[in-house]
């Protein structure tokens, strides 16, 4: 043993070490990196800035024109009849979030949190009800959210976003994403796109057997300027 500390003390780490001090460092390093680049605040705006400025992600959400969206409800019953239906982004929010916030039964008051109970333990990754944005045939799924640490006692706000567009695989149409941030971090550029976070995201949406039924009989699935187009045989 003592002969060892004099060797290393005469010599120097072995190479091996050097190595394995190298390949801590870089994921160490690389952890850090990401960390910081989840974490960093993502520029909300209405419109992305002809002046971007660099190294920052922009967040745009789509629209939720109550006057343009109003279609949604007879577009949602000839999609399940099995007709073709053309879809603005403010149609798809409307749509969303009626599904996200069911009705109370008739005659019955709308359920209320109790301020005396306390609140449910949350998870890791709080997500709110996604939004759509459809500009220039590219259609974008965003949402905001909470990414929520209860141990360490740390909660911070973060932004998910994906654009890209709709490509049939295995039969179906699914959604495939050429841009996928979590938070400033470019998930593209490391994952594939079909990535466990954006499947966290839309598999904690409830979809509707019906709904299910009629997307696998769809012909065609395209997004045209600024309007996504679901055609049905």
């Amino acid at each position: 043993m003592v002969s060892r500390k004099i060797d290393k003390a005469l010599h120097g780490p072995s190479l091996a070490e050097v190595v394995l001090g190298v390949v801590l460092s870089l994921v160490l390093g690389a952890a850090l990196a990401f960390a910081y680049l989840v974490l960093k605040p993502v520029a909300i705006a209405k419109e992305i800035p002809k002046a971007r400025i660099a190294g920052t992600v922009y967040y745009v959400e789509g629209t939720r024109d109550s006057d343009r969206g109003k279609q949604w409800m007879r577009k949602k019953q000839l999609f399940l009849e099995g007709s073709s239906v053309v879809l603005n982004e403010d149609e798809l929010n409307a749509w969303i979030s009626a599904g996200t916030k069911p009705a109370p039964e008739k005659g019955e008051p709308a359920a209320k949190p109790n301020p005396s109970l306390p609140a449910p333990p949350g998870a890791m990754l709080q997500m709110d009800v996604p939004n759509f944005r459809i500009r220039n045939g590219v259609l974008q799924i965003g949402t905001k959210g909470t990414l929520n640490l209860e141990l360490f006692g740390f909660k911070r706000a973060l932004v998910v976003q994906a654009s890209g567009r709709f490509v049939k695989r295995g039969g179906e149409f699914v959604f495939t994403a050429d841009e996928f941030y979590v938070g400033s971090f470019p998930m593209h550029k490391f994952l594939e796109a079909d990535n466990p976070v954006l499947a966290h995201i839309v598999s904690n949406q409830k979809i509707p057997e019906e709904y299910t039924v009629a997307w696998k009989k769809l012909a065609d699935v395209s997004i045209e300027g600024n309007t996504l187009k679901l055609a049905m045989p």
